[in-house]
């Protein structure tokens, strides 16, 4: 683990860019492919949305090996989603496991300020009273909600990989990717701004768009879904970028094996 300069989190981004770069229409049919999977599990009552959020860790691993394969010059297959399945496969469904306690301990902390409006809104979809909106309830709890966010994201940053690719348990990958963010919080904290620009340009050309085609939704899902699955492949490649430069030292996954008719 090392400690990187500020300036790095911004170069993060650029290199996650530079490996979408490198094969578009494949990252493009993985992200997708992953989103209707999950969707057709969250459609499981009772367990699909749990079942979802416990096997994230473990796709994440898959998009992290997407990544590596990129950077090391080969081609992309489609059995590469499933890549996180081949490693550590019970420790990264551990990991799944504490960030969905996590998240409904979040979303409990948050109910304090709100008596449970957003909490209803993420688990169920169903839209809060007027009142908490009117009366900024709502607005305070995502509030909370974010900073009790903050320190789980730092331990979730790079858990899945470091138990992945370096064969440890949950707790320590946890005590490991927590400790790296703390300690390069300058570069993360560009990071984070970089993204704060690009999601305010994004709300930005959604504005101009609903302008020109006059608030016809159906034209603005479709570009807002289109702008959101190319701007996915560089966040996911971006968190590779930013594990490489602070653990430089660390494994990378060996080569995927090959199918017959690839050898």
């Amino acid at each position: 683990m090392r400690v990187v300069a500020a300036k790095n989190g911004w170069s993060w981004l650029v290199r996650g860019f530079a490996l979408f770069r490198k094969n578009p229409p494949m990252w493009l049919f993985l992200v997708f492919t992953y989103w209707i999977a999950s969707a057709l599990l969250g459609q499981i009552r009772y367990v699909g949305a749990a079942a979802s959020a416990v096997l994230l860790p473990t796709f994440f691993v898959s998009f992290m090996v997407v990544s590596a394969v990129l950077e090391r010059g080969e081609l992309l297959r489609p059995a590469l989603l499933f890549a996180g399945f081949r490693s550590g496969l019970r420790t990264l469904i551990t990991l799944g496991a504490v960030s969905l306690v996590s998240i409904v301990v979040v979303l409990g902390v948050s109910s304090l300020a709100d008596s449970g409006a957003l909490m209803t809104l993420i688990l169920s979809g169903r839209q809060p009273p007027v009142e908490a909106l009117s009366d900024g309830s709502v607005l305070n709890a995502m509030l909370v909600a974010t900073l009790a966010a903050t320190p789980v994201a730092m331990a979730f940053w790079f858990a899945p990989v470091l138990a992945a690719w370096n064969r440890i348990g949950a707790a320590q990958s946890l005590f490991y990717s927590f400790f790296a963010v703390l300690r390069n919080w300058r570069a993360f904290f560009v990071y984070g701004a970089a993204l704060a620009l690009a999601g305010a340009v994004f709300l930005t050309v959604l504005m101009l768009a609903a302008l020109l085609v006059q608030g016809k939704l159906e034209v603005l899902h479709s570009l807002a879904l289109v702008l959101t699955l190319v701007s996915w492949p560089t966040l996911l490649a971006s968190s590779y970028a930013s594990y490489r430069d602070i653990f430089p030292e660390n494994a990378v996954p060996p080569e995927p094996p090959r199918s017959r008719e690839g050898a």
